[in-house]
């Protein structure tokens, strides 16, 4: 993943608690990756999860049938 210019977005900030803050940049450090790198990453991974699943929601509401009666009728 490139990293673009110095000015060309927008700079987030946030005051995440010690502990949490603590062991991500350690976790960071051990990987020799920089704190910016990792939290760019872990929001792509949130966003491709959260696409999933209003997916698969969209999915579910695509397959009930009308007035929430169910498709598996006894036989």
């Amino acid at each position: 993943m490139g990293r673009p210019a110095t000015g060309q977005t927008k700079v987030m900030g946030f005051r995440p608690p010690k502990p949490l803050r603590d062991e991500f940049e350690a976790l960071a450090k051990s990987e020799e990756r920089s704190p910016s790198d990792a939290l760019i990453e872990a929001m792509h991974d949130w966003i491709k999860k959260k696409r999933r699943e209003r997916t698969t929601e969209a999915d579910l509401e695509g397959s009930r049938t009308p007035d929430g009666e169910s498709d598996n009728h006894p036989k």
